[in-house]
């Protein structure tokens, strides 16, 4: 060996980052083999290797997080208000609504259908267009919209006009919706969306339970002059709109999003697996408008007990969606979402063989208040399995679909709950939906374990 040897290329280890250093040894012209130690070596660092990516910037003030943490806060809070809110709207007008139209049932079930079908038929669009544009700007034209047309049918009670009106509000309720569930889902995280989406159906349904008792008030205090009671609600209406455009925060940059999104994701093979439970519930609930009609053509007097016995239900499942949205975040959507569909079946088949004495009797009362609690699962879990899967490049299509299941869901309930008001009361209402859910359970379970 004479000379010098000019030492290579080697690669090092330091830190957490693979670079590409230079190594140079000087070598003495020597027989012997020379051995130095570590400290002697020389590392100059040259440039990172072409496989890794840049650090991450390291956070210079802290507060920066404590404020993305408050605005986050600030809106879920926000979404909460306006969604209790304007659920109180609608459930005044579902309480108004059929004694507002002179007609049979099933022609007011036809009439509320109008409504599910126009937001199924404008979900999507809308969806597509909230992954595009504004998500808050959306929003507040929805609630613009919903108040116009709500007041609008206060001037009229002409079977055809109001049926126009009323589909009119659909598309409204689907701007609203679907962005009010985009913009929760923009505002939490796999961790704890669970819980908050748990918060945002209590918000829902203590809303629409609010306006189903306000409904009957304006149904007493304006019984000859019913077109006030709308005039009401689109003033409900249009508070929420007012704090939509004061309190509500954009908290996705849609430009950046599509920057950072390569390819979209496709969404339909995980959904599939829960949408016959999924459309099950959405009929469900459809056959349940039909309830106060049949209630009143069936001469049903509640009593005292079962005044009682119905805020019992109410409470535990107000309680349910909160828990069971938080153990979703544990344990994961679908578990919990077929165990409250189980606990459903239960419920309806009990409380369609005990009606109208279902509170008077205290087996099927220990009975029914379990099975409606674990009952209350089902939304939650459903909600933040759209938004977990969806990713904020394609959440505001994902909860368009889940608006199009629940408004397709509504239009068939309302239709189907109708019919059988008519037919057999009550008491079919809840059998009919026992006898849908129950095979819906085996197929999606059947689906998940195949998956």
């Amino acid at each position: 060996m004479r000379g010098r040897t000019g030492g290579g290329k080697l690669p090092v280890f330091l830190g957490n980052s693979f670079t590409q250093t230079t190594v140079r040894i000087l070598v003495l012209q020597t027989h012997q083999p020379l051995v130095l130690p570590v400290s002697s070596l020389r590392v100059v660092k040259d440039r990172p290797a072409y496989n890794t990516a840049p650090p991450k910037p390291k956070p210079t003030n802290p507060s920066d997080y404590s404020m993305a943490r408050k605005v986050g806060r600030r809106m879920v809070l926000y979404l909460y208000l306006a969604v209790f809110v304007t659920r109180i709207g609608f459930g005044s007008v579902t309480i108004i609504f059929p004694l507002y139209l002179r007609a049979s049932s099933f022609q007011v079930g036809l009439v509320l259908a109008l409504y599910p079908m126009a937001e199924a038929a404008s979900a999507l669009p809308i969806g597509r267009l909230a992954d595009r544009f504004s998500r808050k700007n959306l929003h507040i034209i929805g609630m613009v919209l919903i108040t116009v047309l709500t007041a609008a049918i206060g001037f009229t009670t002409n079977l055809y006009n109001v049926s126009i009106l009323h589909a009119l509000m659909g598309v409204s309720a689907a701007t609203a919706a679907v962005t009010s569930l985009t913009l929760l889902g923009d505002a939490t995280k796999t961790t704890n969306r669970g819980a908050s989406m748990g918060g945002f159906d209590l918000a829902n349904l203590g809303g629409y339970g609010l306006g189903f008792g306000l409904g009957s008030l304006f149904a007493n205090e304006f019984a000859g002059r019913l077109h006030w009671a709308f005039w009401a609600t689109a003033g409900i209406f249009l508070f929420a709109g007012l704090m939509a455009a004061k309190m509500l925060v954009e908290p996705v940059k849609i430009q950046e999003v599509f920057r950072k999104t390569v390819r979209p994701m496709k969404i339909g093979n995980r959904l599939r697996p829960i949408m016959p439970i999924w459309i099950s519930q959405t009929v469900i609930l459809g056959m349940y408008f039909l309830l106060p009609k049949a209630f009143r053509d069936a001469s049903f007097t509640p009593t005292h007990e079962t005044l009682l016995f119905l805020g019992e239900l109410g409470a535990l499942f107000a309680l349910g969606a909160l828990i069971f949205g938080r153990i979703s975040d544990k344990i994961g959507r679908t578990r919990i979402m077929t165990i409250g569909a189980i606990g459903e079946v239960g419920f309806l088949a009990i409380f369609g063989w005990t009606f109208p004495n279902f509170a008077n009797t205290p087996f099927p009362a220990i009975y029914l208040l379990p099975l409606f609690f674990l009952a209350s699962a089902i939304a939650p879990a459903i909600l933040a399995y759209v938004s977990d899967i969806s990713g904020r490049a394609k959440r505001g299509s994902a909860n368009a679909l889940y608006s199009t299941v629940l408004s397709i869901g509504l239009a068939i309930g309302n239709i189907l709950g109708g019919f059988l008001a008519d037919l057999g009361g009550i008491p079919w209402i809840f059998f009919a939906g026992a006898g849908i859910l129950f095979p819906s359970v085996i197929a999606t379970n059947t689906m998940l374990r195949r998956r």
